[in-house]
Parts: structure tokens; C-alpha cells; sequence
């Protein structure tokens, strides 16, 4: 059984391309390691490691079109079936490239499927027939999270963007009809227990926005009530300057980390999680954890609406401050912070397998390989 994984990053992203080597991890040990997976990585994204890529080879895709395209079409293939990680839905700059790779694959019995980390549209309302005729090539779209949870909150907030309504943005999801798989969230195989919170953990997700979070909060440590000790993480695309200027703030109570293989760990251990509203708010959750949220809204032009939705979630379900960014100050990181340990932990309780989504992904790809659906 061969498998390709295509993970088009532009940008210094983390989240795509964490919920790929999961859902990897997952299919690989539910095919009880016969099968060989390739990772074809079609951009600059240095994380995560393609060192850290287990299950068969791990490639850099080509800078040039013409090259990148040969390499896909070629790897497409000579694979049983291709994931790719959010396209159809987003990431639509690899079209060029890849719908010519997957129509001949698909042509020649290949299985297609999509890995989406949130249930988010990227297109344009008016090319939203560009989406249909993509997703026509696909068996399956895997949207990581459960039915009924971020959907409604990123329709409310994808107005921001100025370039879809509600309504549109819904019905999209409605348009794709029966390929559209809502799984639950893909997290880390073994998350650990959680604990009585030893400290404050910040951080940005991958490093790539939002330093002001990293700046408020090193200024805020004198400022805390609690006096717990400040754990605080830059994220991997962090460069040497700001590390620099980082560590110059920095004082007693306070450890400044580059990156961290094991978020997880650190959550379940501290009292409050303080950060961006990236796809660790998912873990957060889990571990019924305090949060201060950050969210990224993009700038103006570039707005950006899957933080903003995913705060607001985690407002209503678990009782997160939410911050805004252009306004953040490290009195105000310092107010929310005390504010959340002051009240009480989040009341939710997950029902049934909400964070079981590499699981059924990878029993669903199972399922149609082996049965020749």
C-alpha cells in the first residue's frame, strides 16, 4: 500500500502540517505499518522537521513549475491514495500544480481525500464553482473537528474578510454534501494527565505573528498576583533577533524557550495557557486548562477570521479571556491572566470522541482501501 501526503505551506505555518504527520501516525499503525507513506512538501514550511517523518520518504518539492508539477504527477500516481492537507478547501495557489496530478490519478484508481485542520473556505464567493469542480475529484474531505462546534463560529466571523457572507460560506459546506467528513480533533496519540498548574505558559503557535504576545508577557511577570513562574514558548519561527531581544526581558521566574517538542506536557502542567488561538486551543480544551486568548486577525487587506472564530468557541465553552492584540498591553496580559486564575476551571466536560479524529480518519481511508469502495 502506497500513500502520499501533499502539504503546500507558502508560509511558515505549523498547523497544517502537525494535523498531517498525526493523521499519518494514525493510518500507519491502523494499517499495522504495511504501507509505505511519502511526505511531498510543496513550500518554505521548515516544521515540522521533515527529519521527524516516519513512515517512508519525505521530499522537498522543486522550485521550479514545471519540475513541481512532473514530481507530482508522478508521485500521485504510483500512490493507492493521496491526502492532501487542506486543499480543496484552502491553500488554492497549489490548483496550478496539483489538480492536474490528481485528475490523472484519479483517472487511474487512485483514492483522493483532503485533510482539513479547521471547517474553513478559502475561495472567494464568486469562485466558489472553482471549489465544487476541485472537490469533484475527491472521495472524501476530513474536516478536524466535531459537527456542530467551530462551523457556526467561523460562518459568524468569516465577515471580517469582506469576501464571503455567512450564508455563502455555510451553503458551501452544504454544496459538498456527502464528501464532507466531520471526524473530530486530531490531537497528539497520548496526551498526557492533567495537573494541579505549576506555572504560566505563553506562547505564539508557530512563531510566525503576533510577537507582541511574547513582549507582553515577559514585561507582565513583575505585574502578576500569583506569582507563579512564567513558561514561555517563541515557537519555532521565531528569528535570532527577537530571541535576543526577548531574552534581555526575561527575569527571574521566567524561562524563555525557542520551541518545545512536547506543548502537551507544558499545558498539562500550568495553571493558565496564555497565547494565540491557533490549533492548540484544541489541547487546551482537552486538558480543561485557563486560557487567555490572542487571536491573529491577519492585516488589513489580509484579514484573517480562524482565530477570531476559534476564541470566541473557547469563550463560550471554557471561559477564555480573549484579548485584542492591538490593544495588548502587559497590564491588560497581566489583568486577563489574574482574572483566570481567579475563577473558576472550565466547566466542559467532551462528549463521546470529539478528539478522536486521526482515529476515524484513518479507520474511514482504511475502510474504503480495503473494501475497494
Amino acid at each position: 500500500m502506497k500513500g502520499l501526503f501533499y502539504h503546500y505551506s507558502p508560509a511558515a505555518d505549523v498547523g497544517h502540517g502537525v494535523h498531517l504527520y498525526r493523521l499519518a501516525d494514525a493510518l500507519f499503525r491502523r494499517l499495522r505499518g504495511r504501507a509505505g507513506l511519502t511526505l511531498l512538501r510543496d513550500g518554505d514550511s521548515p516544521y515540522p522537521p521533515l527529519s521527524s517523518w516516519k513512515y517512508g520518504p519525505a521530499l522537498r518539492a522543486p522550485a521550479s513549475p514545471a519540475a513541481r508539477a512532473a514530481l507530482l504527477r508522478r508521485a500521485a500516481g504510483g500512490s493507492d491514495f493521496v491526502v492532501t492537507a487542506f486543499f480543496p478547501l484552502g491553500r488554492t495557489g497549489c490548483a496550478p500544480a496539483l489538480l492536474p496530478a490528481l485528475g490523472a490519478a484519479r483517472a487511474g484508481g487512485t483514492r483522493i481525500y483532503c485533510s482539513a485542520a479547521l471547517p474553513y473556505v478559502s475561495w472567494p464567493e464568486r469562485e466558489l464553482d472553482r471549489l465544487y469542480a476541485a472537490a469533484a475529484l475527491y472521495d472524501r474531505i476530513f474536516v478536524h473537528c466535531p459537527p456542530g462546534f467551530d462551523l457556526k463560529y467561523m460562518a459568524r466571523a468569516v465577515a471580517a474578510e469582506r469576501r464571503i457572507s455567512a450564508a455563502a460560506f455555510l451553503g458551501a459546506f452544504r454544496g459538498l454534501g456527502a464528501k464532507v467528513s466531520f471526524t473530530g480533533y486530531v490531537l497528539p496519540r497520548e496526551m498526557p494527565a492533567p495537573r494541579p498548574g505549576r506555572r504560566i505558559l505563553v506562547h505564539r503557535g508557530g512563531g510566525s505573528t503576533s510577537p507582541g504576545i511574547i513582549t507582553a508577557a515577559l514585561k507582565a511577570r513583575p505585574l502578576l498576583a500569583s506569582g507563579l513562574p512564567l513558561t514561555v514558548v517563541a515557537g519555532p519561527a521565531s528569528t535570532a533577533a527577537e530571541l535576543r531581544r526577548w531574552r534581555r526581558l526575561a527575569g527571574p521566574g521566567t524561562e524563555l524557550l525557542k520551541d518545545t517538542d512536547d506543548l502537551p506536557r507544558l499545558m498539562a502542567d500550568s495553571a493558565v495557557v496564555a497565547g494565540t488561538a491557533g490549533g492548540t486551543v484544541y489541547e487546551a480544551l482537552k486538558l480543561r486548562r485557563r486560557c487567555v486568548l490572542v487571536p491573529y486577525l491577519g492585516r488589513p487587506g489580509a484579514e484573517h477570521s480562524d482565530q477570531a472564530a476559534r476564541a470566541a468557541m473557547m469563550r463560550d465553552l471554557a471561559g477564555a479571556r480573549v484579548l485584542d492584540y492591538a490593544a495588548l498591553t502587559p497590564a491588560r496580559f497581566a489583568a486577563a491572566v489574574d482574572a483566570a486564575l481567579a475563577g473558576p476551571p472550565p466547566a466542559f466536560r467532551p462528549a463521546g470522541k470529539m478528539f478522536a479524529g486521526a482515529a476515524a480518519t484513518a479507520a474511514a481511508i482504511r475502510e474504503d482501501l480495503c473494501s475497494g469502495k
